[in-house]
């Protein structure tokens, strides 16, 4: 692990861009993306940040991006942990090896106004610093789908291989199917050799990664949401002014605040999109769906707690009292 990490360090380096002596003195921090920008959450999420930031400090802090083709997506937290990299775009299920607790969020309403009146955020950050890491932003859209090859037609999952992260795989089984684990960029080859009839994924990214050309349609209703997490390193965060500390956290804090809106535009968008394309909504049978949402729950909050049992259990009071969980979503 101790060559990996040099190894990364050593290619951050090199990708540094020279800057001249007139912004010597900026602060330049190497960001980490768990996706490149062919998913939105990369586009309006840490993109975004990156933009608020360097316009909010006039240049006094700026971002080197680097993605999963420097690191993949299951095993950039490590790194982050070890200073190779000074912050990062993630997603809970990704460093699963590492935290689970972060997952629970997914059964919630996103409400950035209430994730922080309720203390969630707050717990979050706890969590993250006993790792190392600081919580910089917590921007939470909405929601999942399954793409897929062939109509549902009424039926469930049965006999169909289904794309899922770990946590998925408790809800792919209710209705039947068998869940297989493949980072996002390897689904249209899967679609197209028609080794797998479905995938799991945000109901935004479809049209990013082109799944339109090798797939028929997309489930409706959709569920859940989906956490997102902008985390520094513990030691470079506690490098940075005072004043560098409070800017990066209000531009995340208003980060948090416009996702939902946004993300809400972007996926009527991408849906009209890709009807144009010629992909379809095919639905759930009603049984199906009830079925599907009651080990979506059950099945969030087991994984969330399999790693981090304590804090999952104090977030889920959390997310209870403030009445986040939810077995319905806004369509």
């Amino acid at each position: 692990m101790f060559r990996f990490l040099m190894k990364l360090a050593a290619t951050a380096a090199v990708c540094l861009p020279i800057v001249g002596v007139s912004v010597a003195q900026a602060e330049q921090l190497r960001m980490l993306n768990i996706l490149d920008d062919r998913y939105p959450g990369t586009v309006g999420m840490s993109n975004a940040f990156v933009k608020m930031v360097e316009e909010a400090s006039g240049g006094d802090i700026s971002f080197s991006v680097f993605g999963p083709e420097t690191v993949p997506p299951f095993e950039q937290l490590q790194p982050v942990q070890a200073g190779v990299f000074d912050i990062h775009f993630a997603y809970p299920v990704f460093h699963a090896g590492i935290s689970t607790m972060g997952v629970g969020l997914e059964t919630t309403t996103p409400d950035p106004v209430a994730y922080r009146e309720s203390g969630i955020w707050d717990l979050f950050d706890r969590h993250y610093q006993s790792l190392g890491l600081k919580l910089i932003s917590l921007p939470t859209s909405h929601g999942i789908h399954f793409v897929m090859r062939e109509p549902l037609d009424g039926k469930d999952f049965t006999g169909l291989k289904i794309r899922g992260n770990p946590q998925t795989h408790i809800y792919i089984k209710a209705l039947g199917g068998a869940p297989v684990v493949m980072p996002p960029g390897e689904i249209y080859s899967s679609f197209d050799k028609g080794v797998m009839d479905g995938a799991s994924y945000p109901i935004l990214g479809a049209l990013g990664f082109k799944w339109h050309e090798v797939a028929c349609c997309f489930t409706r209703p959709w569920f859940g949401a989906l956490p997102h997490l902008i985390l520094m390193n513990m030691d470079k965060w506690n490098a940075l002014t005072a004043e560098q500390q409070a800017l990066l956290l209000e531009q995340g804090r208003k980060l948090e605040l416009e996702v939902r809106d946004t993300f809400t535009e972007w996926g009527e968008e991408e849906e009209k999109k890709l009807i144009e394309l010629g992909m379809k909504e095919t639905q759930f049978t009603d049984e199906a769906y009830g079925r599907l949402i009651d080990a979506f729950t059950e099945g969030t909050w087991s994984f969330a707690a399999s790693r981090d049992p304590d804090v999952t259990a104090e977030l889920k009071k959390l997310a209870e009292d403030a009445g986040l969980i939810t077995r319905h979503w806004d369509q």
